[in-house]
């Protein structure tokens, strides 16, 4: 009966250990993946490779709480035994699927490291692969967010769009800092890029129509007044008075100007 009675304490101590293998070390996930999944794929990995880890280490743990327990309460006759056994084999269980999963997870982060220099260049031989992970992340989400500022500002994207697709790089962007060990200070230059995108929205997307349309009068109406210079004035009679010649003159410009403006389209 007291064999019996120890093995639901042995299943709660291997529910510890699986609980506690858990928690990641990249922080919490905060970033909702719509826009970028790319940029967030190798944040993404981190944690599916942690967590592999974390499930083997937890495997082992309850592995060796089970049989533990088992040996000791055979070996003693007492749930006291049965206990002692599952916490020594819980422990040695969980060290030993720790070790294998680590084992393979050095086969992926080796995997992964050539694929990122690829991106990176040189500066990844001094990288561990998270490290490698958040920067090749950090660099697509930058080059994400002025894709669509540019988009923005030529009115091919809406400002709630913008608004949508900003709040996913910056919390992109937040997880990557988070592993890099940044300060706010990245993120306040971002949001200062941000607000600067903002503040001229639409600016390349505006039709310049009415000044087009200022330049084609300006054009007509210069031409006319190079038309109206070039007509040469009568020349003077010898046979006219001064006052005769000054008002044929006048009548040759009126006449001319008059031309211009009836040759001009609405």
């Amino acid at each position: 009966m007291q064999r019996l009675a120890s093995i639901p304490l042995c299943f709660f101590l291997a529910a510890g250990l699986l609980v506690s293998g858990c928690t990641s070390q990249y922080g919490d996930q905060k970033t909702k993946v719509n826009y970028y999944p790319q940029c967030y794929q190798p944040v993404n990995q981190l944690r599916q490779d942690e967590n592999s880890t974390g499930k083997s280490t937890a495997a082992g743990a309850v592995g060796g709480a089970l049989l533990g327990a088992l040996i000791g309460g055979l070996a003693t006759g007492k749930a006291s035994g049965a206990v002692a056994g599952a916490v020594a084999g819980g422990a040695a269980g969980a060290v030993a699927g720790n070790v294998y999963g680590k084992s393979k997870a050095q086969d992926r982060d080796a995997a992964y490291l050539h694929q990122y220099s690829q991106q990176l260049g040189s500066e990844t031989a001094s990288m561990n692969r998270s490290t490698a992970a958040a920067k090749v992340a950090a660099k697509c989400y930058d080059e994400q967010f002025k894709l669509a500022a540019n988009q923005f500002k030529a009115g091919q994207i809406s400002r709630i769009e913008f608004q949508d697709r900003y709040n996913e790089i910056r919390s992109g962007l937040e997880e990557t800092s988070f592993i890099l060990n940044n300060t706010a200070t990245t993120m306040a230059k971002k949001d200062s890029e941000y607000q600067q995108a903002l503040a001229e929205p639409y600016t390349s997307a505006q039709p310049a129509t009415t000044t087009t349309s200022s330049s084609s009068g300006a054009a007509k109406f210069k031409k006319g007044a190079a038309a109206q210079k070039s007509t040469p004035a009568p020349a003077a009679s010898a046979s006219r008075t001064p006052e005769q010649n000054k008002v044929a003159t006048q009548a040759a410009e009126w006449k001319s100007s008059r031309e211009d403006l009836e040759n001009t389209p609405p």
